[in-house]
């Protein structure tokens, strides 16, 4: 039987502690994951967060009522876009790693 030490444990945990405490996720009913308490399906066949859906300028669908432009030329739902650690944007102030290893945004 192999052991993992202390360090490793708490260091893994601490990570997942703090990726999933800070905002709310809602697992959408494809299996993807968006940020907020709700998943609401886009014209497109696409699950954004929140109860409203905003085409984007560049024709892909946000959640809320505000698309912003990230610093890539993606969009992002609502006023603030924030770099993931993976280098994708996500609409509020801060992103959260999600079930699925995406991230997703958080007004948090």
């Amino acid at each position: 039987m192999k052991f993992v030490n202390a360090h490793t444990l708490f260091s893994t945990a601490a990570l997942f502690a703090i990726a999933f405490s800070s905002s709310a996720q809602t697992m959408a009913p494809d299996g993807s994951f968006v940020s907020g308490n709700s998943a609401t399906m886009a014209p497109d066949g696409t699950y954004v967060g929140g109860e409203s859906v905003t085409m984007a300028p560049d024709g892909t669908y946000v959640g809320g009522k505000t698309a912003t432009m990230a610093p890539d030329g993606s969009f992002v739902g609502g006023k603030t876009a924030t770099m993931a650690p993976d280098g994708s944007f996500v609409g509020g102030k801060s992103a959260t790693l999600a079930s699925d290893g995406t991230w997703v945004g958080s007004d948090d």
